[in-house]
């Protein structure tokens, strides 16, 4: 029997990342065939999720939420991660429950972000470090080994295509990269309604964006 949650919390909404949507075309191909809940969420990272109960007000973040994220994020300046189609990472829920997913080629950043989101937002209850954090963006399920090696295959065929159709220069072919400078906060009414985004925060202090941003360019 699942565990209740807190009053505080909701699995209807969420902090994640997102990733630029110049990379998620070979992501989604994937994620439409063997992803069950494509429909509901875009493709992303969670930080922390679930996240807190009724976050909005008008469709939009409520301004005390943002202003707590706002404090941590200025905090973290912006960083760049590669996701590695050919390091693929399964997680084994039950002998028949298994999901394959993208992972960072380096954690240290997200770790950073997600351990002051997290401190952040405590809530007294909730035992959110049982399992150590792994940052993780899912594009299938299976419940076999066969469906992990199908969906392996799959996802590392689809990002080489990608980037070899965009001329894309990148020393590793199997590799999409993402420049992370923001946070987003989403939101379902339901919990078979798709989620959409209802805040989004931009990491770093204002002056280090425009510098980051310049230095990035080219």
């Amino acid at each position: 029997m699942a565990k209740q949650l807190p009053a505080q919390l909701s699995h209807k909404s969420a902090l994640v990342l997102l990733p630029p949507s110049r990379i998620t075309a070979p992501i989604e191909a994937v994620r439409r065939v063997y992803d069950k809940q494509f429909l509901r969420w875009p493709p992303h990272i969670n930080l922390l999720y679930p996240f807190l109960a009724s976050p909005s007000e008008s469709s939009k973040l409520k301004h005390d939420i943002r202003i707590r994220i706002e404090q941590v994020a200025r905090t973290i300046p912006p960083f760049h991660m590669s996701l590695e189609s050919d390091q693929l990472g399964v997680f084994h829920h039950t002998l028949k429950n298994k999901t394959v997913w993208l992972g960072p080629t380096t954690y240290s950043n997200i770790r950073k972000l997600r351990a002051a989101l997290h401190s952040e937002f405590s809530i007294s209850g909730v035992d959110r470090d049982r399992r150590p954090f792994m940052p993780h963006l899912s594009v299938g399920k299976t419940q076999s080994q066969g469906g992990v090696d199908k969906i392996s295959v799959e996802i590392t065929k689809s990002i080489s295509e990608f980037l070899t159709h965009n001329a894309e220069k990148n020393d590793k072919p199997t590799a999409l990269e993402w420049y992370v400078d923001r946070v987003h906060v989403l939101e379902r009414k339901d919990e078979k309604d798709r989620f959409r985004i209802i805040g989004t925060i931009s990491l770093g202090e204002p002056s280090a964006r425009v510098e980051q941003a310049t230095t990035s360019v080219g």
